[in-house]
């Protein structure tokens, strides 16, 4: 998530962190001048890289993002569980590949609208995970045995627009795949976070069989899953064993 932040703001980041830390060894008498912190200057580098190491614990750079309200200056917190729609239009380069046959009569693509019988619609489950110097994506159509899973993630806020993230993704098929199908290819997107309903929504496209064109796009919206948080649990949990003690 650290992409989402401008160099020259990690840059200025790094600076005033050690510029604090030589502040407070000077202030608190750990170091007499000025030059007693090249002895310090070890230190000082295994402090950052602890610092950084912590950071990159999940659950501990979720506390932080919590405490620091970075949701409104840095990136929204998008960790956890999604579902995903999926509208692919697959059913009109399917028509396009039939004419091409002459199993069905030819057709001018460009001369009419495109309506909800050119696009197919599916479903699928959606894990992100959040870290301090990555975000990971894995989707997985329902129904199916396909798995995408995001080689390159970049998250980017640069207001007054949304924050959105851009991604490169692999899907892999393992199962028996139609003449015009391949086991797998590669794809791209960019998603908008949209605060007031808390959606991803945005566009992809694949270089799915691109040497036959029959490479797809379409669009994508993904809504959080809510999940009962600990205390809900933990209720549930005593009211189905029927006590308290």
């Amino acid at each position: 998530m650290i992409f989402a932040l401008s160099r020259s703001l990690v840059l200025s980041a790094l600076v005033m962190l050690v510029v604090a830390i030589c502040v407070g060894l000077l202030g608190y008498g750990y170091v007499a001048n000025p030059h007693g912190l090249l002895e310090w200057s070890s230190k000082i580098t295994l402090l950052i890289s602890v610092t950084l190491v912590l950071l990159g614990i999940r659950p501990v750079f979720r506390v932080l993002h919590w405490l620091s309200f970075a949701k409104y200056w840095w990136f929204p917190w998008l960790d956890g569980e999604w579902r995903a729609e999926i509208r692919s239009n697959w059913p009109k380069v399917e028509r396009m590949y039939s004419a091409a046959k002459r199993e069905i009569p030819k057709f001018d693509s460009l001369a009419g609208p495109f309506t909800s019988d050119d696009e197919l619609v599916t479903t699928a489950s959606v894990t992100i995970e959040t870290g301090l110097f990555d975000i990971s994506i894995e989707i997985t159509p329902h129904g199916t045995d396909k798995t995408s899973r995001t080689r390159f993630v970049r998250p980017r806020w640069s207001k007054p627009d949304r924050p959105e993230l851009s991604y490169v993704y692999e899907q892999t098929d393992p199962n028996h795949l139609a003449p015009t199908d391949t086991r797998q290819h590669f794809g791209a997107g960019i998603v908008e976070y949209i605060a007031k309903t808390g959606e991803l929504s945005g566009h992809y496209w694949t270089n799915r069989n691109a040497e036959a064109a029959l490479n797809t796009a379409g669009t994508i919206v993904m809504r959080r899953v809510v999940t009962a948080g600990f205390m809900t649990r933990l209720l549930k949990r005593f009211q189905k064993e029927g006590s308290w003690f």
